[in-house]
């Protein structure tokens, strides 16, 4: 046991706040890492303009974003897969049991990487390496003590809220969308510990790196007014937020099936040609262009004409989809916020040349809560990260309407937030919890069976197809290296139905990879709740993705009547047999006092 462990397991038997102690580490190492970022990616990308003043733009850029391309990528492909993309997605699946690696490796690669794409001008957000840079720190800290699976999801959840936190600014955004999203559960203790590592997070930010947002709003306060004529403008950009919200998702996950099916390159390379595209059409911009956050302030102040914000609305939606569909580590969070200021900026126009009033500062503002709502289906996310973004309370009746019209409207055209998709594409499916007493009370480690058919993932599909005939199991856990890999279910065997030769063919090739796993410490309500959601007829039990054994849904039904019945029966007891209870209990009191008053070389046997 290390010195640090010794002392918090001290602290934890001395005292009750400990999970304080740790959401402030959490949010102290969330913070810095998003500030470690930001400093990287202000420094290389501004390297990057600096020398390519003194040569040919386009060829500097276009090479400078092909080196920095193929570094990202080189270290997301070798290093850390996980990394690609935002990180979301592989935030919520871990949250969801769903195994997936999240600790130091990952938020190390999502990083140095984030830094290096961004740096190099792939237009994605630094938010959504922050997310998971959180996560992944956190994951490792609530290793440091004993505790409830549960605890540790909160902890987790929280490490990525402080990163949301971090990234603008704003920690009640944190706390709110580790609600509406990560866990979309209520707890207190969820809510205690998210809210301090967020406020913690944005302490380090405003401490060591103060934020840029503030000083883009304060000289335009007096420009944000609302009056009751301009809702008809209002609802109108929410419709247009949740249509281009909803087309803005069917282009992310077109651009990440084109690579996938199309240009099949490897990972490195498609992260490579993203950079050196995208740097060639940067240098045939102006440098207003260069990047979302200066775009956007100019949007909001309304300094561009109408003609350049269209343009940027559409550039910017293409780079995105270029950088995004080539798995380079980046959010999306910044691009949405950039798309919806445009688009806001754009009904503001054509309200001020109808009505004669000029709101369009507030309808940029509005405009980027809405497209951000509509494109992730988190619209309390949306409202309070604008509102803390500007602090304006005039904001919030139209920030209010339009962002819940346009998460309406996007659901109706294309059913699911974008991270929902992101997950099924990855083929990874969503749980929750559940909230059976006895249950919570049960542990997956009380029920596990230890006696189990496994296969390797090498194994040919051949030398195995008699035992699988043969066994009682309705599927199998699949490893490598003692590692759990995937299953092998009977719907991964149906298809050596559509297949005439598979004489060659590993296992490997058809399990499902990235089973849904639970842990020692998981509860049996929420195991009964992944059999009833997805129909799972058995699961998994891991620990650092080592197989413990698994657990079938009868194991659970089994265990949970018992209980319920033990429960029963002890209660009709103690009603019939209350002195007989009473004299159990006295015997069992005088029974301890004699065990604590033997020699403890007696208690030793």
């Amino acid at each position: 046991m290390s010195l640090i462990e010794a002392l918090l397991l001290k602290l934890k038997e001395s005292a009750g706040y400990v999970p304080i102690i740790e959401a402030c580490i959490i949010g102290f190492v969330a913070g810095g890492s998003s500030v470690l970022l930001s400093m990287g990616v202000t420094a290389l990308g501004a390297w990057r303009v600096q020398i390519s003043e003194g040569a040919s733009p386009t060829i500097f850029l276009s090479a400078f974003g092909l080196a920095g391309g193929l570094v990202a990528g080189f270290l997301v492909d070798k290093v850390a897969p996980e990394a690609s993309g935002s990180g979301i997605p592989q935030v919520k699946a871990w949250l969801d049991r769903v195994m997936m690696a999240l600790d130091f490796r990952v938020a190390l690669v999502k990083l140095m990487g984030g830094i290096v794409a961004l740096g190099c001008g792939l237009f994605l957000g630094r938010e959504g390496p922050t997310v998971q840079v959180g996560a992944a720190v956190a994951n490792p800290i609530s290793r440091w003590l004993p505790t409830t699976a549960a605890h540790k999801r909160q902890l987790i959840a929280a490490g990525a809220g402080a990163g949301l936190a971090a990234a603008f600014n704003a920690p009640l955004a944190g706390v709110v969308f580790v609600l509406e999203e990560l866990l979309k559960e209520i707890r207190p203790s969820t809510i205690v510990l998210t809210t301090i590592a967020c406020a913690v997070a944005s302490l380090v930010l405003n401490t060591f790196w103060p934020p840029h947002q503030r000083s883009i709003v304060e000289p335009l306060m007096q420009a944000i007014s609302f009056k009751s004529p301009e809702l008809p403008f209002y609802l109108l950009l929410g419709i247009l937020s949740g249509l281009c919200g909803a087309a803005f998702n069917a282009g992310i996950l077109g651009a990440l099936n084109f690579n996938k099916k199309v240009l099949r390159l490897p990972t490195a390379l498609r992260v490579g040609l993203a950079g050196m595209v995208s740097g060639a059409v940067i240098s045939l911009l102006p440098i207003s262009f260069h990047d979302y956050a200066g775009m956007r302030a100019l949007i909001i102040a309304g300094e561009p004409n109408t003609n350049v914000v269209v343009a940027a609305f559409f550039i910017y939606s293409l780079l995105t989809f270029l950088a995004y569909g080539s798995g380079a580590p980046g959010g999306l969070f910044a691009p949405s916020l950039a798309l919806g200021a445009a688009l806001g900026h754009m009904v503001g126009v054509l309200e001020r040349t109808i009505c004669g009033t000029d709101a369009t500062v507030t309808f940029a503002l509005v405009g980027m809560g809405a497209f951000f709502s509509a494109v992730g289906r988190v619209p309390l996310t949306a409202i309070v990260i604008t509102f803390e973004m500007t602090t304006n309370f005039t904001l919030l009746t139209p920030l209010m309407l339009t962002c819940i019209l346009s998460a309406a409207v996007a659901e109706l055209v294309f059913k699911g937030g974008l991270y929902e998709h992101l997950m099924r594409w990855n083929k990874i499916n969503l749980q929750g919890p559940g909230t059976s007493k006895s249950g919570q009370l049960l542990l997956a480690k009380d029920i596990l069976r230890t006696s189990y058919e496994s296969f390797d993932g090498s194994t040919l599909v051949r030398e195995v197809l008699s035992q699988i005939g043969g066994s009682h199991q309705r599927g199998f856990p699949v490893l490598q290296h003692g590692k759990l890999v995937g299953v092998l279910t009977q719907t991964d065997l149906s298809k050596l139905n559509d297949i005439d030769d598979f004489g060659r063919m590993t296992i490997a090739e058809i399990m499902t990879p990235h089973p849904v796993a639970v842990s020692l410490l998981d509860n049996l309500d929420d195991i009964l709740f992944l059999f009833s959601r997805h129909k799972f007829s058995w699961l998994p039990v891991t620990t650092d993705d080592k197989l413990q054994g698994i657990i079938t849904q009868g194991d659970v039904i089994n265990a949970l009547f018992t209980e319920e019945e033990r429960t029963a029966t002890l209660k009709h007891h103690q009603i019939e047999n209350p002195e007989e209870e009473k004299n159990d209990s006295e015997n069992s009191s005088a029974l301890e006092e004699k065990e604590k008053s033997k020699p403890s070389s007696d208690q030793g046997e």
